[in-house]
C-alpha cells in the first residue's frame, strides 16, 4: 500500500488538547486536517478504524475517511495520518464538555447513583432539550463501535456536534487515534494481548467497554466477510492488530453479519 507524503510547516500548524493524554502535533493543509503520531501507531488505527465503519450501515454522513500519511515539517518526518474538513462555511463544533459546562452541569454529579443506560439516556435528554437534536441513535452507534475499536479516548471533548446558522446537527464519527492499542507507551508491543486487553479502559459512561455496548439497542452491523478480508488483506502492515480485531470480531459477533 502506498503511503502519501505531505509537506507541512509551523505556519498551518495548530494547538489545541485533542486527547486525554495531552496533544499532539496537527496541521491544516487546505481542507484536509494532518496528525502525527505521538503515542504508538494512531495513524494506523484511524485507518482501519474507517475501513470497519465503511464496512457497517453507519450512515454515509457520520463517515470521515482516514488515511495514513507521511508528514514532513523542516526535514523531521512524522508518521501521521490524514482526513477531509467535514465542516461547512460557517460551522463550528461544539464539545459535550462546552455544552455541559455552558449550562453549569457537571457530568460527575450526572453519574452519581446512575446505571450506565440511564446516564447515557440523562445525556440524551439533555441534549435533546437544549440542542433540539435527537441523540439516540447516535450513541447507539458511538458505543459499540468504541467498544470493538477498543476507543479509550472517547472523554466529553471528543464528543461533539457541529453548530451552522441552522441550529445542531450531528458530527462525524471521528477521532479514533487512540484505539486498538495504539498507545505502546501504555501497551507496549512485548505486552501480550490478552494483559493489554484486560488493561484498557473505556471511557466515558463506564471503564467497561461491555456495559458501554450494552447500555442502548443498536442497530449497527458490519460485512463480516468484507472485514475479514481487509484483515486477511492487509495482515503484515496491520501487525498485532490483525489479532486484536479478531478477538472483538469473536467478542461481539451478534454485530458481524
Amino acid at each position: 500500500m502506498s503511503i502519501p507524503v505531505l509537506q507541512v510547516n509551523k505556519n498551518i500548524r495548530q494547538t489545541f488538547v485533542s486527547s486525554s493524554k495531552g496533544d499532539q502535533l496537527k496541521w491544516k493543509i487546505d481542507d484536509k486536517w494532518a496528525k502525527a503520531n505521538k503515542f504508538g501507531y494512531e495513524g494506523l488505527a484511524e485507518w482501519v478504524a474507517f475501513e470497519l465503519i465503511h464496512r457497517s450501515n453507519i450512515p454515509t454522513q457520520l463517515k470521515v475517511p482516514y488515511k495514513q500519511c507521511v508528514l514532513i515539517e523542516d526535514n523531521i518526518k512524522y508518521e501521521g495520518c490524514y482526513s477531509e474538513d467535514f465542516l461547512h462555511p460557517g460551522e463550528s463544533i461544539i464539545t459535550l464538555h462546552r455544552i455541559l459546562e455552558s449550562y453549569g452541569v457537571k457530568f460527575d454529579d450526572l453519574q452519581q447513583g446512575q446505571s450506565t443506560r440511564d446516564l447515557v439516556l440523562s445525556v440524551v435528554e439533555f441534549l435533546k432539550d437544549v440542542l433540539k437534536l435527537d441523540t439516540l441513535e447516535y450513541f447507539s452507534l458511538m458505543l459499540p463501535l468504541d467498544a470493538i475499536l477498543l476507543n479509550e479516548d472517547r472523554h466529553l471533548n471528543n464528543i461533539a456536534f457541529i453548530h451552522g446558522s441552522n441550529g445542531y446537527r450531528l458530527c462525524p464519527l471521528f477521532d479514533h487515534g487512540l484505539s486498538l492499542l495504539s498507545d505502546t507507551t501504555d501497551y507496549p508491543m512485548s505486552m501480550p494481548t490478552s494483559v493489554a486487553l484486560r488493561k484498557i479502559k473505556a471511557k466515558p459512561f463506564s471503564s467497561d467497554f461491555s456495559k458501554q455496548a450494552r447500555a442502548l439497542e443498536t442497530n449497527l452491523q458490519f460485512n463480516r466477510s468484507s472485514v475479514t478480508q481487509f484483515i486477511k488483506e492487509h495482515d503484515h502492515e496491520l501487525g498485532r492488530v490483525s489479532q486484536i480485531l479478531r478477538f472483538q470480531i469473536r467478542k461481539y459477533e451478534h454485530l458481524f453479519v
